[in-house]
């Protein structure tokens, strides 16, 4: 067993000598697709430092995140100083301080543990973004309604159909009750469709049910689709959130907000 998990382990890294000394190559994986990769470098006093490819900070900052904010530079420096690196500006990769060659094998693992943590900073941003649709979307609701339905949040449309809980519920005078859903998740836009076949077929109250898309990607065509075909609407917020929040008012007061 002990063999087997060495292999699986080692037998995808490649080590090839440049000019520099070591590009190590490694069976993990960014987000990007790429192996996670690095370089040791053998410094003229005999020791040596590991340097990334330059690729971690630059994926990240691609792909939205901001490490120009206190929160999230702190958070760099803090992941980096554990294994006593930092990130250079000046050619952007992230670099040990020198070590004796000895200190090489477990200073490797602590480096590629610390290149795989630095995804976190990407779920962080996502979910980041999540939360500022439904900060985003609620607040433009919130003032197209204005004082002209009672606006109840994260709480149940009644005690009869407590199972899900909606994001929002719209309540107007002579109007059927709006149970909106912000589908930033397939589990949203289910907990939607559920909502729904509860009021109709096990309670019998007269609900409209939302689903309120983040975008045309936050949900399979599939799902969309079913989703379409029972709930009262589904609008898409971005890119058009003037009429998906147009619309949603229009459901709840019955005319143009």
């Amino acid at each position: 067993m002990k063999t087997d998990l060495c292999q699986a382990f080692c037998n995808d890294i490649t080590v090839t000598e440049v000019p520099a000394g070591l590009a190590v190559s490694t069976a993990f994986r960014r987000d990007d697709g790429d192996r996670v990769s690095f370089y040791v470098i053998k410094i003229e006093d005999g020791t040596f430092r590991l340097e990334d490819d330059g690729a971690t900070i630059q994926q990240l900052e691609a792909a939205g995140v901001d490490f120009e904010t206190d929160t999230r530079r702190r958070g760099l420096e803090s992941l980096l100083s554990s294994i006593e690196a930092h990130f250079d500006q000046s050619d952007g990769t992230i670099k040990t301080v020198s070590f004796p060659e000895t200190e090489l094998p477990s200073r490797a693992l602590e480096f590629v543990g610390v290149m795989i943590r630095m995804n976190d900073f990407l779920l962080l941003t996502q979910e980041k973004i999540a939360s500022t649709f439904k900060e985003d979307a609620a607040e433009r609701i919130r003032s197209a309604v204005g004082d002209r339905a009672r606006i109840r949040e994260n709480e149940p449309v009644s005690s009869r159909l407590s199972e899900v809980t909606p994001d929002m519920v719209l309540e107007a005078s002579d109007r059927p009750p709006v149970a909106i859903f912000f589908g930033n998740s397939p589990a949203r836009v289910n907990d939607a469709i559920f909502l729904h076949f509860a009021a109709l077929h096990e309670v019998k109250q007269d609900l409209s049910v939302v689903a309120l898309l983040e975008d045309d990607h936050a949900v399979s065509n599939d799902l969309r689709r079913r989703a379409s075909n029972r709930l009262a609407t589904v609008p898409v917020f971005r890119d058009d959130e003037d009429a998906a929040i147009s619309r949603i008012a229009r459901e709840a007061l019955g005319k143009v907000a």
